[in-house]
């Protein structure tokens, strides 16, 4: 037991000993969770005349947070990737991290300046699967249908 008493002040001696042994320490408690990637794409159809505009606001709905992304529109469509951390509780030395965490929903607007030309919601659960790990597409085309709501 006195070699290690001896070690402890040795590390505490020099600073940048101490940093070192605290980094290696403390390293398993740092976010090691991957990122995400929701691939959303769509045509919209019946856009309006004043549509060279438009954009696309994709709304990623989370266990915790809300993620947002605008997209342009060209020749009636949209393409957007969204990322998204996955880590889904603290560190937990039983366990470790938890790397779980996926979208609830996609939220998506069609605005033609300030006005909500189209909308729709998508849930994770039914309307994506898997790509490659840890990313996301969806599972069928989308057509969003413009027309004026606001």
């Amino acid at each position: 037991m006195w070699p290690a008493v001896g070690a402890v002040a040795m590390v505490s001696s020099s600073p940048i000993l101490c940093s070192l042994v605290l980094v290696a320490l403390s390293s398993h408690v740092l976010a090691q969770c991957p990122v995400g990637t929701m691939k959303v794409r769509g045509q919209i159809d019946n856009l309006p005349a004043d549509a060279a505009t438009a954009k696309v606001l994709v709304t990623l709905e989370m266990p915790n947070e809300e993620k947002f992304q605008t997209a342009s529109v060209s020749n009636g469509g949209f393409s957007s990737e969204i990322r998204f951390g996955t880590q889904s509780a603290s560190y937990f030395p039983l366990w470790g991290h938890r790397c779980n965490s996926v979208p609830k929903s996609v939220a998506i607007k069609v605005m033609v300046g300030n006005r909500i030309a189209g909308r729709i919601t998508l849930t994770f659960k039914d309307d994506f699967e898997t790509e490659s790990p840890n990313i996301y597409r969806q599972r069928r085309e989308l057509t969003i249908k413009a027309s004026c709501l606001d």
